[in-house]
């Protein structure tokens, strides 16, 4: 879905919710039908980021999720991202309540920025439809029947296996050589699907230049692929794809 038709994000449609097809620390994914006037459906994937404040299971009922976030941390993520407003700056220098919702807008909307971009440079990322508030709908990678398995979870063959991590290097070179570290990479933030691999979860995307810590991320989310790969018997060196890495910022 390179050129996405133009009622996907223009009205009007209808969108029937099938319900989760998966749950993270920060957010929960949803199967939603689109369907236009005339009768045309696509599937799409629709992330709800979780309430960074525990609730009662009432209150998570009415907001149409399962549980509170348990992502922790964000300090070092937020780091070189700016806050015009001195209000905002002090919010979050003190983590108040206000700056926890502050922080879950900000998430949403540098998602959908991010992977607008990567997109639009060519990565293997779903397709970023629309968001408001909490609520992010994206692009569905699978089908009727599955969505497509997190790497970790795919069946893949010596032939796939070495496919993959081709892919892999490719999507890295996209994005670093947009200036971006995922900062959170893993073989459960990987899809496969068709033979292809596809980058998800962009909420903590790190500016490399920005971030004093671009670099320890970047290593981290290589050591991290790599050490999967290796273990799986397809052998390669983390530290010689973070040189080669480097060189395309």
């Amino acid at each position: 879905m390179r050129t996405p038709p133009p009622w996907l994000v223009d009205e009007p449609w209808t969108d029937t919710d099938f319900g989760v097809i998966k749950s993270g620390k920060e957010a929960q994914v949803n199967l939603v039908e689109r369907t236009n006037g005339d009768g045309e459906t696509c599937l799409l994937a629709r992330k709800r980021y979780l309430p960074r404040e525990v609730k009662t299971k009432g209150q998570l009922d009415a907001m149409g999720v399962q549980r509170a976030s348990t992502f922790v941390n964000d300090a070092r993520y937020r780091e070189g991202r700016s806050f015009r407003k001195s209000r905002d700056r002090r919010a979050v220098e003190r983590f108040s309540a206000y700056c926890k919702q502050l922080m879950q807008d900000r998430w949403t909307g540098q998602e959908h920025q991010v992977m607008s971009q990567l997109w639009d440079a060519g990565m293997a990322v779903p397709y970023p439809i629309a968001y408001a508030d909490d609520v992010f709908d994206m692009q569905y990678i699978g089908d009727g029947d599955q969505a497509a398995p997190q790497l970790h979870a795919a069946r893949l063959d010596k032939t796939e296996l070495a496919s993959a991590f081709d892919q892999l290097v490719h999507g890295l070179r996209r994005l670093t050589g947009e200036g971006l570290v995922h900062g959170d990479l893993s073989v459960y933030n990987l899809l496969w699907w068709n033979n292809e691999l596809w980058f998800i979860d962009f909420p903590q995307t790190i500016d490399l230049a920005a971030n004093l810590q671009g670099l320890d991320f970047l290593h981290r989310d290589v050591v991290n692929v790599c050490t999967w790969f290796n273990r799986k018997g397809h052998t390669v060196d983390p530290d010689e794809l973070f040189a080669e890495l480097l060189s395309h910022t």
